[in-house]
């Protein structure tokens, strides 16, 4: 009996050593299938990318909408030599802008002149190498895409309530942009009609930066200013900055802000600083160039506009005493402002034309001017040969008219100019072709209105009921 047990046990012990044996066969056999397989899998990849060539991906929209300054991304599936690859893209028709390159494996197209109206333009990636180690597209990519229509961004104020509100200009039903929780005190549309920077007040009484995307409903805090007052906000027409007054909250809740200093944030890495590291320069409503490499802003005390150039990092100084707005060439070498001087005739309004190319400021209009015009504000548009100025048009009225005219001949018409009404805010679509503004009727009750103005016809109309007009294109 008991040997008996002892072979059982022993039979039994041999019977699990053959299982695992057996086990581990089977497992090192499948392994090596799936290895195999694996191996196979690759291969075939391998082949089939080597068969379908680099891909790229662009970045447009389905339905071929687009901004008028739309930056067009061009993702590649390897990476790429710039030089190389841009060589595959073209436009039909050909359009003015630049490539740049992003990173390995990104281009961008950014449109230096806004897409024309009405254009319906034809991208192309033909098949070509993108580098030098034969890697190539091998399949022709053709996308097309047109220009959407802009809409009108601005300000609404009743009830306590301040929102920002869109409308098109065929009449359509407006758009809520902002909600009213959330009470709008100024704002700035992006130039590729994207985005909205707003400013709003904080629990601790400082003032915010916001943003929201064009069709509304997504507002998010961009930046916690905390007790500071956070204003004045200008985009970049690059679509990467953000430039703003800021006034610093004193020690305590009964000591004054500081006065106003322009930072910059930057979107992309979320860098935010004081443009000038000399705290004795000040600062207020910044304005961009066309080309982003120039800040101009105007120091209230000193009666200085400020402008610094960020390519060479000079900065230069110029008197004025009224503050008004700036306006830029569209070449960004040049800017006219306006200021208040006493000349032998009397107190007089003179528009100064800064010529950076050659470093030099000269009286632009106004030198024989035989009463004050009150010249304030001013926009030159993205057309060298138009641009717009608020003026009296005789010396009893009070009011201001809006003179649009040829900045080369100093020729023009004037466009808005009822003595019942004050108009100014002029601002540019991005083509120059037409003229938001806001216009005040004076005396009785009265809403400020939203006024536009087309070249193409020289026809004025009204849009509605609203204040500081901005193009969200």
């Amino acid at each position: 009996m008991t040997s008996s047990k002892k072979k059982n046990k022993t039979a039994t012990s041999n019977t699990g050593g053959f299982s695992a044996r057996l086990n581990a066969v089977t497992f090192d056999a499948a392994a090596s299938g799936a290895l195999a397989l694996l191996t196979l899998l690759i291969s075939a990849t391998i082949f089939l990318g080597e068969g379908a060539g680099v891909q790229v991906r662009v970045s447009l929209p389905q339905d071929g909408k687009v901004g008028p300054f739309e930056t067009i991304v061009f993702t590649f599936s390897e990476a790429f030599d710039p030089e190389i690859a841009s060589d595959l893209i073209s436009f039909e028709p050909v359009h003015e802008g630049y490539l740049e390159w992003v990173d390995t494996y990104t281009l961008r197209f950014v449109p230096i002149q806004p897409f024309e109206r009405g254009v319906t333009y034809t991208l192309k990636i033909r098949k070509g190498e993108i580098s030098a180690n034969g890697r190539e597209v091998k399949t022709e990519q053709t996308r097309q895409f047109t220009p959407r229509e802009p809409r009108i961004a601005y300000l609404v104020s009743e009830n306590n309530k301040s929102m920002i509100w869109s409308r098109d200009l065929n009449g359509g039903e407006p758009r809520e942009i902002t909600e009213e929780t959330v009470k709008v005190i100024s704002f700035d549309a992006a130039q590729n009609g994207e985005f909205i920077i707003f400013t709003s007040v904080n629990e601790k009484g400082g003032i915010d930066l916001w943003r929201v995307g064009r069709e509304g409903g997504n507002a998010a805090k961009l930046l916690d200013c905390g007790f500071d007052r956070c204003t004045t906000p200008a985009i970049a027409p690059n679509n990467q900055f953000i430039a703003y007054s800021r006034e610093a909250a004193g020690p305590t809740p009964d000591l004054p802000f500081g006065s106003p200093r322009i930072w910059v944030l930057n979107l992309e890495n979320g860098s935010n600083a004081p443009v000038y590291e000399n705290e004795q320069i000040l600062g207020y409503n910044p304005s961009w160039s066309p080309d982003s490499n120039k800040l101009a802003s105007f120091d209230g005390l000193s009666d200085f506009y400020t402008m610094i150039d960020f390519t060479s990092g000079e900065q230069f100084l110029f008197s004025s005493t009224t503050g008004g707005p700036v306006t830029w060439s569209p070449d960004s070498t040049k800017f006219l402002y306006t200021t208040f001087e006493q000349t032998e005739n009397g107190a007089r309004t003179r528009v100064k034309l800064a010529d950076l190319s050659i470093n030099e400021t000269l009286t632009y209009i106004g030198e024989k001017d035989a009463y004050d015009y009150s010249y304030y504000s001013i926009a030159w548009s993205s057309r060298q040969d138009r641009a717009v100025l608020s003026l009296r048009t005789n010396d009893d009225q009070i009011t201001q008219a809006l003179w649009v005219f040829d900045p080369a001949l100093l020729d023009g018409i004037i466009i808005a100019g009822d003595p019942q009404y004050s108009y100014n805010s002029p601002q540019w679509d991005p083509w120059g072709g037409a003229l938001v503004f806001q216009q005040f009727k004076l005396g009785g009750q009265y809403k400020p209105e939203i006024g536009l103005w087309l070249a193409e016809t020289y026809q004025t109309s009204v849009l509605g009921e609203g204040i500081l007009p901005q193009w969200l294109p």
